[in-house]
């Protein structure tokens, strides 16, 4: 219970994570380049850690032996992180909270049922059949919340007494607004279909992050040290990012951002990570892949809310 009470207050950062990450996207430009600055920071971080805790050799013998999947961790944490940042300013906090959690409980499910990627295996029963269908059942309820409130209106909490709306503070902007219409209209992106594709994308960013996170305890293990399976996700994030950066954006030009009169908390967003990725690693071979999704939803969920 201590460990899954950890793994909830570890989780409750990722909305947060998300939020600050798209700030600097806004910054920045493309989403690619916030993810390449996040995991930059993050993998800083996360090896300084493990070069004063160790424990050494970084890569023991041992670990080179393992599966060669569980080296590719940090491949599903850019899905994850790029997705969310994609999905923030088309569907809002609260359902780029709720989409990737239910595809994280169906992952989960699935690793379990089928006892992927070396996880033991945990075969289907009714009460996991049972919470399923409860997690879908919240998550459209949510949605449908989302949509009746969009459609017919609701209250403007910066309306002032008299009735008159008033601007919000630019502190104070949901990322909903961070980015206007292309041609400049206002429109009602929530009776688009398209938004049930952002929708499903975001199920997917769910369901890798279910995935990376069956990898990290694998690779944790193996190399005798969350730290250092955190320090591995990151490097090959950073080497992807890089690629991408340099081959579809044209370089990473971090001189207007740093001069412009930005907030600070804009570039923690990858210590952020690093601490979600940490306890991730930690966590999951000790809770096993089932619990620690439901540990990351309620954390999620808590901190979306």
């Amino acid at each position: 219970m201590l460990l899954a009470a950890l793994g909830v207050l570890t989780r409750i950062v990722t909305p947060l994570q998300t939020v600050v990450n798209a700030r600097l996207r806004g910054t920045l430009g493309t989403p690619f380049r916030a993810s390449l600055v996040s995991f930059t920071v993050g993998l800083a971080a996360t090896t300084i850690a493990a070069l004063l805790l160790g424990p050494y050799p970084l890569v023991p013998e041992s670990a080179l032996h393992g599966p060669w999947w569980m080296w590719f961790a940090g491949l599903f944490g850019v899905i994850f992180m790029t997705g969310n940042i994609l999905l923030l300013p088309r569907l809002g906090s609260l359902q780029t909270v709720l989409m990737p959690v239910l595809g994280q409980i169906t992952m989960g499910l699935l690793i379990d049922q089928f006892g992927w990627l070396g996880n033991p295996r945990h075969p289907m029963t009714m009460a996991r059949a049972a919470g399923l269908v409860l997690a879908v059942l919240g998550v459209l309820l949510a949605v449908a919340a989302a949509d009746a409130k969009t459609l017919f209106g609701g209250p403007n909490p910066f309306g002032s007494r008299h009735g008159a709306a008033r601007t919000p503070p630019p502190a104070m902007l949901s990322a909903d607004t961070l980015r206007p219409p292309a041609d400049g209209r206002s429109t009602n992106r929530t009776r688009s279909p398209s938004i049930w594709l952002w929708r499903g994308l975001g199920i997917l960013c769910g369901m890798s992050l279910a995935v990376q996170a069956a990898m990290l305890g694998r690779l944790g293990t193996a190399l005798g040290s969350p730290i250092k399976a955190s320090v591995v996700s990151f490097i090959l994030g950073f080497v992807l990012l890089c690629a991408v950066v340099v081959f579809r954006d044209h370089g990473l030009d971090l001189g207007k951002a740093i001069r412009g009169h930005n907030p600070p908390w804009m570039w923690i967003g990858g210590l952020l990570g690093a601490v979600v990725v940490l306890m991730t690693s930690w966590l999951s071979p000790q809770l096993g892949t089932g619990l620690t999704v439901l540990v990351v939803l309620i954390g999620q969920v808590t901190g979306g809310l």
